[in-house]
């Protein structure tokens, strides 16, 4: 079977563009017509990975991954082909991304595609997660479930970002006005505060003297800096993209008093909830440990998941597993313990996220609440510095006029 890109009219005149999985270009016309479709061009896809090659790259935001994930789940569960399903809730985005993502997969899964099949060939919209969870609820006869199951925890995965970006928000909003402020008394202010100064005749306090050297520094050197600083960012990323500093960086994360326990509780949360969501569906452990290792941010945590599934193959049972690789919550190892024990595995490790995910909203709050006080005291305290270096030599004038 090959794939072939389409140019088409319907019988409304309307231009419709796909892709066709068919043997040869000449079957492809003849499924084409029994469409009622007038063929205006057709030609064979550039790659056979790419079934969809003209919409591969588009996005969907994760707001309407989870309406269309929920939307599958409930007309699927109520008889509606899988097809007629796609077609349903395409048609009721107005989202012309959606639409055309959604209606291309339809394409492919009237062709004889399974649903997780055509899922494929948009990997920047399905994650591998996605696709295997579909392709477990598949061949367990429970995509309905799974899908819901998905909706379900796309919607607990959006409340943790949200949670994270809310707490980044604030604080990174306050520094960057506070410094801004700072620059500008430095760089603005304290030079033209300094002329007058000129004229007193007289030793100046060594805080002030202080302040004026940092001030001509920055006037002098500043661009440069901000040069330096940008040439570091830009570094940092790359070097983001090898493993052994990731690793390393990962692994100084983990060493931290605060960031390590949030780091932690929220990586094992996703890594349980995904778990708890593979195992449900059907799919054999060893698979599942390999998808959700995917799912940890952290390189450490995730490397102890895979050395942990090459562990489990041999033999050992999963919460031994993961206990050798001491870096996930004792909670997870205890829970997978217990699910091993009674046969819940999956019921166990969906208890254990929702705990971390817990702890990891109260221990943000916590962080909050201490971070955001300490930054305006520090931001405070530099700005009444250089006030009070500008002010202590008017009132050591004023002094000595009196």
């Amino acid at each position: 079977m090959n794939a072939f890109d389409y140019i088409a009219l319907d019988l409304k005149g309307k231009r419709q563009k796909g892709t066709i999985m068919s043997s040869s270009p000449r079957d492809a016309r003849d499924v084409l017509r029994s469409r009622q479709l007038v063929i205006l061009k057709i030609v064979q896809a550039k790659s056979k990975d790419q079934s969809n090659s003209n919409f591969i790259k588009l996005r969907v935001k994760h707001k309407n991954l989870t309406q269309v994930t929920r939307q599958l789940s409930i007309l699927i569960d109520a008889s509606t082909p899988v097809e007629e399903a796609l077609k349903i809730t395409a048609l009721q985005f107005k989202n012309n991304i959606v639409k055309t993502i959604l209606l291309s997969v339809r394409s492919q899964v009237m062709e004889g595609l399974k649903l997780s099949d055509a899922l494929k060939s948009h990997p920047t919209t399905f994650s591998r997660l996605y696709i295997a969870m579909v392709a477990s609820g598949e061949t367990s006869g429970r995509l309905a479930s799974v899908l819901g199951r998905l909706a379900d925890d796309l919607e607990k995965a959006q409340k943790i970002k949200q949670k994270i970006r809310g707490a980044t928000a604030y604080p990174t909003v306050l520094s960057v006005v506070a410094l801004i402020i700072v620059v500008i008394l430095m760089v603005a202010v304290v030079p033209k505060v300094v002329q007058q100064f000129d004229s007193f005749g007289q030793d100046l306090p060594t805080l002030t003297k202080v302040v004026i050297g940092l001030s001509e520094w920055m006037q002098r050197w500043g661009l440069f800096l901000l040069i330096i600083t940008f040439t570091f960012f830009l570094i940092l990323l790359r070097l983001f993209k090898k493993i052994s500093f990731r690793l390393r960086w990962d692994k100084m994360l983990l060493s931290l008093p605060v960031i390590s326990k949030m780091t932690k509780d929220m990586n094992a949360a996703r890594f349980a909830r995904t778990m708890s969501g593979l195992v449900d569906s059907g799919t054999p452990i060893l698979t599942a440990l390999e998808v959700s290792s995917h799912t940890l941010q952290n390189s450490v945590m995730q490397k102890a998941v895979i050395d942990a599934s090459l562990k489990v193959r041999e033999g050992l049972t999963i919460n031994n597993a993961l206990r050798d690789a001491n870096v996930f919550p004792q909670i997870v190892v205890q829970m997978i313990s217990g699910g091993e024990v009674s046969g819940d595995l999956s019921g166990m490790l969906a208890k254990s996220a929702e705990y971390l995910e817990e702890e990891f909203s109260s221990s943000i709050d916590i962080f909050l609440s201490l971070l955001e006080p300490l930054i305006i005291i520090l931001l405070a305290g530099v700005i009444l510095l250089i006030i009070g270096a500008i002010f202590m030599p008017i009132l050591q004038l004023n002094t000595l006029i009196v």
